[in-house]
């Protein structure tokens, strides 16, 4: 660059820093601003409609953020109240919980209660029954032995008439006592 000065400075000239040849600089100056004036002409609607484009792009995106964040506030907002209303619906279901527990409960305790009457009430009667049966199989081991035994005494002491008497008599002293 200090070269080309050094150059320009040392050519002849009329002494200033401009050419020697003006018209070469005016041509220069219009052809310039013609290009200039041609490139702006040419190229103002594709840039003013890059930047309006651009404009609109990051205004619809910020447009979409603000959706995004009223959205998501929203959904925000729609946890919270479902993490409240789990909350609710635990102690809810707790609750029932709880109740059918005591109600199953009471109806196992009644259950049991019912069971176990129905058990004492069937031991009763079986008590009674194997007692009735004692009796009656003592009853019938007694009347064999008694019969066993007069058989043997009347044998041994009675004559024909008296062991009939004997026998009449008992029979009618058994079917008094049922």
């Amino acid at each position: 660059m200090f070269t080309y000065l050094t150059i320009l400075a040392s050519e002849e000239g009329n002494g200033f820093w401009i050419p020697a040849d003006i018209k070469e600089v005016i041509w220069g100056t219009l052809a310039f601003l013609i290009v200039v004036g041609l490139m702006v002409k040419l190229t103002k609607a594709p840039i003013a409609k890059y930047y309006n484009g651009r404009i609109e792009t990051i205004t619809e995106k910020l447009n979409e953020a603000e959706q995004a964040r009223v959205e998501a506030e929203s959904e925000r907002d729609r946890v919270k109240a479902a993490l409240a209303d789990s909350e609710t619906e635990k102690a809810r279901i707790i609750s029932e919980a709880e109740s059918a527990a005591q109600v199953i409960l009471a109806e196992t305790e009644s259950r049991a209660a019912a069971d176990a009457e129905a058990v004492k009430q069937r031991a009763q009667a079986d008590l009674v029954a194997a007692r009735n049966q004692a009796q009656s199989d003592l009853s019938g081991e007694l009347t064999r032995l008694s019969f066993g035994a007069a058989e043997r005494v009347v044998e041994a002491s009675l004559d024909d008439a008296a062991q009939q008497r004997l026998i009449d008599s008992y029979i009618s002293q058994v079917g008094s006592q049922n």
